[in-house]
C-alpha cells in the first residue's frame, strides 16, 4: 500500500510536465481510476490517468465530479486530488469554474454527498460569500459534512440569540439543531447549551440506543476459543431456560438470563454492573425490534470487547477486537429487518488482559438509516 501511494504521489508530481487534454478525454481517463480496487489493483494506469486528467480545464471538472461514487472511496479521492489540481489550475490563470455552475452542483441530489461536499469546498475557495449563502439549505442534507455545517451555523445562531435575550428563540434554535444533527459531539454540544437553559435533553434517544434488554452470563472464555464456541443463546433464545455456565464465584452458576433496562441518558449495556468485573468470560444480550415494514437498516454499536451479532438468528458481524477503543458508532453493520418482531443478539467476549483501563465489559447499540438517522421500535 505505501507504495501505491508512492506511485500516486509520482505521478502528480510530473502534472507540470503533462500536455493539456481535451474535455472529450475525460471519460475515458475517469473509467480508468473508477476501475482502481480497493487492493490497489490497477493503479499504475490510474495514476497515469489521474495526472492527465489533472491537466484539463475547467470545463472537464462537473463530469469528474459527478464520477465520484460512494461506493468507490478509493478513486473518489483519486478523483478529488485531479478536481483540486485542475481548480487550481483555473483559478490560477484567472479562468475560475463558473459559480454558477458548481452551485447547480451543489444543489442537485442527484450527485453523491461525497461530490457535493468537494463542489462546496471549490466554491469556498473562489467565493466564500456565494459558499456562505448556501450553507442553511443543508441542514437535512444527505451529505453530513454539508449537514454539520448548517447545525454550526444554527448554533452561532442560537448563541447569538442568547447573547441578544431572545431565550425562547434560542431554545427553538438549538432543539432545531438538535434535531438536525447526525454528529454526537455536536449533539453534546446543543444538550449542554440546552441544559443550562434548564431544558432536559436525552441523546441517547435521539441517537435511538436500544434499552430494553436481556442479559446472560457468563459462559467460558476457554482461552480465546470461546469466541467461537456455541453456547446455547446462539441455538436459541429461551429467556425461561438456565445453563451450566463458567463456574466462577463473582457470578453464581446457573447462567440464567435478567432483564436489564437502561434509563435516562443512559446507552451502555455494562455487564460489570449487571453480574461482576471478570475476566475471561462469555455473555450475551438479547432485545427485541418492531419494525412496520420490510426496510432496510443498520445497526452500529460500540464495545471495548470483542463481539459477534445476529439479527433474526443471521450473523451480521463478527470483531474479534479486544480493548482497541470504544467510540460512537465504532461498529456497523448494514442488515434487513422483517415487518413485526426482529430479534437481535449480541455476543460480548471479555479477554485474560489484567491493566486497569481493560476491566471493562460493555456495549451499546443502536438502529438507524444509513445516515445515522434513528429508527424507532414500532413497540405499541
Amino acid at each position: 500500500m505505501m507504495r501505491f501511494y508512492q506511485s500516486l504521489a509520482a505521478g502528480l508530481a510530473l502534472l507540470l510536465c503533462v500536455s493539456p487534454l481535451v474535455a472529450g478525454e475525460a471519460t475515458e481517463l475517469i473509467n480508468k481510476i473508477n476501475a482502481i480496487s480497493s487492493e490497489a489493483l490497477g493503479y499504475p494506469e490510474a495514476v497515469k490517468a489521474v495526472t492527465a486528467l489533472s491537466q484539463m480545464n475547467a470545463d472537464a471538472i462537473p463530469e469528474v465530479l459527478a464520477a465520484m461514487k460512494q461506493d468507490r472511496p478509493v478513486a473518489a479521492n483519486w478523483l478529488r486530488g485531479a478536481v483540486e489540481a485542475m481548480a487550481d489550475k483555473a483559478r490560477q490563470a484567472g479562468k475560475p469554474i463558473a459559480n454558477d455552475t458548481l452551485i447547480a452542483f451543489i444543489e442537485s441530489p442527484a450527485h453523491s454527498p461525497k461530490s457535493r461536499s468537494v463542489a462546496y469546498n471549490l466554491l469556498k475557495q473562489q467565493d466564500e460569500e456565494a459558499a456562505q449563502k448556501l450553507v442553511p439549505s443543508f441542514e437535512n442534507d444527505a451529505s453530513l459534512e454539508l449537514r454539520l455545517l448548517a447545525v454550526d451555523k444554527l448554533i452561532e445562531d442560537a448563541q447569538g440569540k442568547l447573547q441578544d435575550e431572545q431565550t425562547e428563540e434560542a431554545v427553538a434554535t438549538y432543539q432545531q439543531a438538535l434535531t438536525a444533527t447526525r454528529n454526537a459531539h455536536q449533539a453534546k454540544v446543543i444538550a449542554d447549551a440546552l441544559k443550562e437553559l434548564e431544558v432536559e435533553v436525552d441523546t441517547t434517544e435521539h441517537f435511538g440506543f436500544l434499552k430494553n434488554w436481556h442479559v446472560i452470563a457468563a459462559f467460558e472464555f476457554a482461552k480465546g476459543d470461546g469466541f467461537d464456541a456455541v453456547y446455547p443463546p446462539e441455538k436459541e433464545i429461551n429467556l425461561e431456560g438456565s445453563y451450566p455456565g463458567k463456574l466462577i464465584d463473582e457470578i453464581p452458576a446457573p447462567a440464567k438470563w435478567q432483564p436489564l433496562t437502561l434509563g435516562k441518558g443512559e446507552k451502555r449495556v455494562d455487564f460489570n454492573k449487571a453480574f461482576a468485573p471478570v475476566k475471561e468470560v462469555v455473555g450475551y444480550a438479547v432485545t427485541t425490534f418492531d419494525s412496520d415494514e420490510a426496510q432496510d437498516v443498520e445497526l452500529r454499536w460500540g464495545s471495548p470487547n470483542a463481539t459477534k451479532v445476529w439479527v433474526n438468528g443471521n450473523l451480521v458481524a463478527s470483531d474479534k477486537v479486544y480493548h482497541a477503543g470504544d467510540n460512537f458508532d465504532q461498529y456497523t453493520a448494514k442488515t434487513k429487518l422483517k415487518p413485526g418482531e426482529n430479534t437481535i443478539l449480541v455476543k460480548l467476549v471479555q479477554n485474560e488482559q489484567t491493566q486497569s483501563w481493560t476491566n471493562v465489559w460493555h456495549f451499546d447499540l443502536r438502529v438507524c438509516d444509513h445516515l445515522g438517522t434513528a429508527i424507532a421500535d414500532a413497540k405499541p
